[in-house]
């Protein structure tokens, strides 16, 4: 209450008002724009509160050793003056260890003369940043970035393997503050289905995208009429649903290859309705993706398929009896559990619960965050 209290007295409640024969001087021209700038960073201040509007993420070198990366980006400081990185700035903490903190705060120039070629000369003062590091409990007037808890002067800083779970000498981003309105995301969808002799009857993903649009946590929606072959760059997540053996030609996998490369993420699994054949639908799909040279292995405990936003100690049961095969890799996921029938409510065989329903849309929802997780990495590094 004490920060807002002095920054509430810092409003300017006076402000110049200009008449005919005013003299324009350099104290009057000062006045008239401080009333406005205070106006504009105490709303800041107090109506988005310090942090970080949008970007600067951290970074490891690669390789790494004592220097990270700030990517650009916008904050707001304490006082409600705006930082703007600009492009990416290298910060190295040389051979500082403990429990350190990275701050970025706001400066500005002296003023300096620039000519101008109709004017003459004008002085400018550029707002600038500054980044510093700190032991983690002491109080920086700037807008926290990263924690790192540096086990020695030598010891090579990296990225996290585990964002939720940082390890010593790991760049920590847990505790970096937001300010503004977060912007929720809208993932988008594409459902392709892969068949003959008309399509499955229910593949589920819009059951399930209705179903995290109803609780408002995922907005997601879902596009239908989606081939290999089309653009799909705009797809945080692609859907293939084989019922038969997949043979795609080089089109489609330059299209596929495209979009893995550029962040997207592949989840693909076999139909299990009547007339399919599960076993050599799987067979062609890893074939498919050997051709794409994706490398898979089994999804391990800690993934963040399991963990992300919803605990599972091992993949939810599918819509058939049999023990669920996920694989990983390259923004790739490929399971044998046929989830989108049961996304659907329908199961191979037996009637679901509700309970395995819940499970497999809790399930689909870690499937969205993964995906979008993958493409916001892939950004922030470029």
């Amino acid at each position: 209450m004490t920060q807002e209290k002095n920054l509430i007295d810092r409003i300017p409640v006076k402000r110049l008002h200009p008449r005919d024969g005013t003299a324009i001087t350099a104290a009057v021209w000062e006045e008239a724009h401080t009333y406005h700038r205070g106006r504009q960073q105490l709303h800041d201040a107090l109506g988005h509160g310090p942090g970080i509007l949008t970007g600067l993420n951290v970074i490891a070198s690669d390789p790494p050793d004592s220097t990270v990366y700030v990517l650009p980006g916008v904050a707001i400081a304490p006082n409600g003056d705006l930082i703007v990185v600009k492009r990416p700035v290298t910060f190295d903490f040389g051979a500082a260890e403990g429990t350190l903190s990275l701050w970025l705060t706001y400066t500005e120039s002296p003023p300096s003369t620039e000519s101008d070629p109709d004017s003459g000369e004008r002085q400018y003062i550029y707002a600038q940043f500054g980044l510093e590091a700190q032991i983690s409990d002491q109080d920086v007037d700037g807008v926290g970035l990263a924690r790192i808890r540096r086990q020695s002067m030598q010891a090579p800083i990296t990225d996290a393997s585990n964002a939720a779970r940082p390890k010593a000498n790991e760049i920590d981003l847990r505790f970096r503050r937001s300010a503004g309105i977060p912007v929720q995301p809208h993932p988008l969808l594409a459902a392709v289905i892969r068949t003959e002799g008309g399509e499955p009857a229910d593949h589920g993903a819009e059951t399930l995208a209705q179903t995290l649009r109803f609780t408002g946590r995922t907005p997601l929606w879902i596009d239908h009429d989606v081939t290999l072959s089309s653009p799909l760059d705009g797809y945080d997540l692609v859907y293939l649903i084989a019922q038969t053996t997949v043979a795609p030609g080089k089109e489609t996998l330059n299209a596929l290859y495209t979009y893995l490369q550029g962040g997207g993420s592949l989840f693909i699994e076999s139909c299990h309705t009547a007339g399919s054949d599960p076993a050599a639908s799987e067979a062609s799909l890893l074939d498919m993706l050997t051709s794409l040279g994706v490398q898979l292995h089994p999804i391990e405990a800690g993934h963040p398929l399991l963990t992300t936003p919803h605990c599972f100690a091992a993949p939810p049961e599918g819509a058939t009896r049999s023990e669920v095969r996920i694989l990983v890799g390259e923004g790739v996921i490929f399971s044998t559990g046929d989830y989108g029938c049961l996304w659907a409510g329908k199961g191979h065989g037996f009637t679901p619960t509700r309970e395995a329903i819940r499970a497999a849309h809790e399930w689909g929802e870690n499937l969205i965050h993964f995906a979008m997780a993958q493409r916001e990495t892939l950004v922030s590094r470029d």
